[in-house]
């Protein structure tokens, strides 16, 4: 064997396990296009695809912090609270798909009026405020209660709270609607749900907004009615109707607390762009507590300043007076400043 032939097959036998290797070799796929977050502003500002889908997806929330002063207590009482919340929609042939999920936690000092299954006894929580979903005009889940509906001050009752509920709204267009909701005061209560019904009117001078609802435990009604009219471009006229047949979860003052009529106004005027202040009052004649009448009118006043310090942060002060002709009543001074930074 001749060099040369030696250097043919050295060749060839280099060629052959090179071969070898580069049909083992692992072939990289060229990557995919990264698919940028894209603005949603079908539903306003904040919202977001999410990607891939054509669903669109809004989070937001709340930072507060807030100091009550009562006559009646010994000091201060401070509340902090967050909440942060999930928006999801999404078009289909039935109409706009919406998936909402509130979360809030809290520490403070035995503040009411919740209806989450937690005491808020100063050990802080962290709990479910909302959940729900919407199909067309179709509600299901956890949320306000159809009844829910005040005047803009912090003096004034007008019932309502969160609860389990079944609802639809029917758009009537030129700015009606009327809502039918099925609500479960307490769970394993009964059979039988709450009833709510609600017509609203919103037009360029206002709204209009009226209530009914029927309570099957103690077999009672309760009617309500709330006028916001744009008197001027600054000034805003708020005014309240309330009755119950008898003691309601509707009741004015909290579930089966509350009275046989009430009325309320309130003013609010916008100063500037930042600055609106407001003040009114609300009357309660013949205050009933578990459907039995105390023979007690009560009557409240307040005043309400809300100021924006800079966009998403926002400070309100508050100051009310309660007192009722009840002979051991002498009358109660009340209040809170609030800040909420949103976003």
């Amino acid at each position: 064997m001749n060099i040369k032939s030696l250097l043919l097959g050295s060749a060839a036998a280099l060629l052959a396990v090179s071969g070898a290797r580069a049909a083992d070799a692992v072939v990289v796929a060229e990557p995919e296009p990264m698919e940028y977050v894209r603005i949603c502003d079908v539903y306003g500002a904040g919202f977001y695809y999410i990607p891939g889908t054509e669903t669109c997806l809004q989070i937001g929330g709340l930072v507060r912090y807030q100091i009550n002063f009562d006559e009646d207590d010994e000091g201060f009482r401070k509340q902090t609270l967050a909440r942060v919340h999930l928006d999801a929609r999404s078009e289909t042939e039935y109409g706009t798909f919406r998936r909402y999920i509130q979360l809030q936690g809290d520490i403070d000092d035995a503040e009411e009026g919740y209806n989450d299954g937690y005491d808020h006894d100063g050990t802080g929580n962290v709990f479910l405020r909302q959940a729900y979903f919407e199909l067309g005009g179709l509600l299901v889940g956890l949320t306000d209660t159809l009844w829910d509906g005040d005047l803009s001050g912090e003096f004034d009752a007008a019932g309502g709270t969160r609860v389990n509920q079944i609802r639809y709204t029917f758009d009537a267009g030129n700015g009606i609607a009327v809502s039918i909701g099925l609500e479960e005061e307490s769970n394993d209560f009964d059979y039988m749900p709450l009833v709510v019904g609600k017509v609203s009117i919103s037009q360029g001078w206002g709204s209009v907004d009226l209530f009914a609802g029927y309570d099957d435990f103690y077999e009672e009604f309760a009617l309500k009615g709330i006028a916001k009219i744009k008197a001027t471009d600054a000034l805003t006229v708020e005014l309240l109707a309330t009755y119950e047949s008898g003691s309601t979860y509707f009741s004015n003052a909290d579930p089966y607390i509350g009275s046989e009529w009430s009325l309320g106004g309130f003013l609010k005027y916008q100063v500037n762009e930042k600055l609106a202040i407001g003040a009114g009052g609300q009357y309660f004649a013949d205050l009933t507590v578990d459907n039995v009448k105390l023979n007690v009118d009560a009557w409240t006043v307040g005043a309400v300043i809300d100021y924006t310090i800079v966009e998403n942060l926002n400070a309100k002060l508050a100051l009310n007076y309660g007192d009722s002709d009840a002979p051991a009543d002498d009358g109660n001074f009340s209040g809170f400043l609030r800040l909420d930074a949103s976003f």
